[in-house]
């Protein structure tokens, strides 16, 4: 049995480890073991000594809150509950911004959002290695185009930066415009909040532009048309016409002036807004019947990649209804008008004056047209084409063929020699 009584003694021996004969290695060893065993004992110490005084505290405070009357019980947890998102909000060092597929378009619809359809090409060509489970279907070049499927997260790295990507979709469903019920879908953008900066400056700008150059590229280009008695103002069959300027029996001088015309337009977008013009162009193209005036437009639209809007002026009641139809029509499109010159349009003084005598012809008049390819209207949306075509040129009104009106005039004409060369090679 050890004693621990009035008998024992101090410990008062001499041996130090300075004094101690043992190997120098050993000798730290056991030093550094009993150096961390007190840093263990000490830590366990201060744990317990805190874990303590929490636990105290923690009992204060319950006696006192018993003490309390119901009334401030309310009012505390009501301040508690406010509190608490704020307090894990500025704890959370992550942001997020959500891009629904669909969006309230002044309250009365809901409109397309067309960053989602941008982001969901840009995620389609750059963040699919990470996800688990995809969407797949044919794309319009016969090629397999996959997207996100629900619920799955991919991440995008962004100049030495780290996006989380994440689709989710509403449990609850919301009526579209056309009465049908939708459940929508959100991609949801999370980031660290130090980035926040860099995701609205470069990052989300640098999705649009990809998203949109891909598109272009992927998309299956259309022919549109419009309809007197149609629910919508526009339809459109795929547009698969095979006529480029390279198989164009066209004279060549005039043919290389219009492809360096359509190149300067096409890249004329900060020239346009810097001296403040629309950025739009218009040609009219006249000659006899068979000289190609078809055949160039679709060249032309092949050449950049744009819409067709077939315009038939004969099927529009009114300008109010033009305006309608150009409203609705998209960049990157060429609106044409054909045969200009077989338009009946009424003169806006002689259409007011048979309005007077009681005669109520809705038409277009000469002035809408006017302000529908030169003025206002014109200027609404960007990167436009509109193309006159006429069989007979003077038989346009004056205000049609005035200077400053159509940027350019191309004749064409039958072919000679060097265009007849072209049109028997193709």
């Amino acid at each position: 049995m050890w004693s621990c009584g009035a008998t024992s003694h101090g410990n008062m021996h001499p041996a130090t480890f300075h004094t101690l004969a043992m190997d120098p290695a050993k000798k730290d060893e056991i030093k550094h073991v009993v150096s961390g065993g007190e840093e263990i004992a000490l830590r366990r110490w201060k744990r317990g000594f805190l874990l303590y005084g929490f636990g105290s505290a923690m009992a204060g405070f319950a006696l006192l809150w018993s003490r309390l009357p119901d009334r401030v019980h309310d009012e505390a947890r009501h301040i508690i509950t406010s509190l608490c998102p704020m307090v894990v909000a500025y704890f959370n060092p992550y942001e997020q911004i959500t891009i629904s597929d669909y969006i309230d378009d002044n309250k009365t619809k809901l409109a397309r959002n067309k960053l989602f359809d941008l982001v969901a090409v840009y995620l389609s060509s750059k963040c699919m290695e990470g996800a688990h489970k995809l969407n797949a279907k044919l794309g319009n070049n016969g090629d397999t185009q996959f997207s996100l499927d629900e619920k799955q997260e991919v991440v995008d790295s962004f100049r030495g930066t780290r996006m989380w990507w994440k689709l989710s979709t509403a449990s609850d469903a919301i009526s579209s415009s056309y009465g049908k019920m939708i459940h929508p879908r959100h991609y949801m953008l999370i980031f660290h909040k130090r980035h926040r900066q860099l995701v609205q400056d470069s990052y989300l700008p640098e999705i649009l532009q990809q998203g949109r150059a891909l598109t272009a590229k992927n998309r299956q280009r259309r022919l549109y048309t419009n309809h007197k008695n149609h629910m919508n103002m526009w339809t459109h069959v795929p547009w698969k016409h095979p006529a480029m300027f390279d198989t164009l029996a066209m004279d060549p001088g005039k043919k290389d002036e219009l492809i360096e015309d359509l190149k300067m337009f096409q890249k004329g977008k900060e020239y346009h807004s810097k001296v403040g013009k629309a950025w739009k162009r218009g040609y009219l193209l006249y000659g006899p019947s068979g000289t190609g005036k078809s055949s160039t437009i679709s060249a032309m639209a092949n050449f950049l990649g744009y819409d067709v809007y077939d315009l038939d002026l004969t099927t529009v009641r009114n300008n109010t209804n033009l305006r309608k139809l150009f409203l609705e029509t998209a960049e990157q499109s060429i609106i044409v008008i054909e045969d200009i010159h077989a338009m009946e349009l009424e003169d806006e003084h002689m259409s007011t004056g048979l309005q007077r005598y009681g005669y109520d012809r809705e038409k277009i008049t000469l002035s809408g047209l006017l302000n529908f390819v030169y003025g206002l209207w014109s200027a609404c949306g960007g990167e436009r084409i509109i193309v006159l075509t006429t069989n007979h040129v003077d038989k346009l009104d004056p205000g049609l063929i005035r200077r400053g009106r159509m940027d350019k005039h191309i004749e064409l004409s039958y072919c000679r020699f060097e265009a007849f060369k072209v049109l028997a090679n193709s």
